[in-house]
């Protein structure tokens, strides 16, 4: 009764399978983890906005908003969007 089977099978499971597939570029893609204005990365003690046209990740500061800013915006458009003019 000691041995615990679940232990085992979640130990495995850690790890998403798509690292072993794609290696080095999974990571750009699976956290869009890169400024679309300056092509940083992505670091937790900055503000960061999601365009909801394209979906791309934005530094704040890259994009000229604050996070008191953010709070108003209903649905953000990067600079790259609100030039395209909605072609939807």
């Amino acid at each position: 009764p000691s041995r615990q089977p679940e232990s085992q099978p979640k130990s495995t499971k850690t790890p998403p399978p798509k690292d072993d597939e794609s290696g080095d570029e999974d990571e750009d893609e699976h956290g869009d983890a890169l400024c679309g204005a300056c092509g940083e990365n992505y670091a937790s003690d900055e503000f960061w906005i999601c365009c909801d046209v394209c979906e791309r990740w934005f530094h704040g500061k890259c994009v000229k908003i604050t996070p008191a800013r953010a709070e108003h915006i209903k649905q953000y458009k990067c600079p790259a969007c609100s030039n395209k003019r909605a072609r939807v």
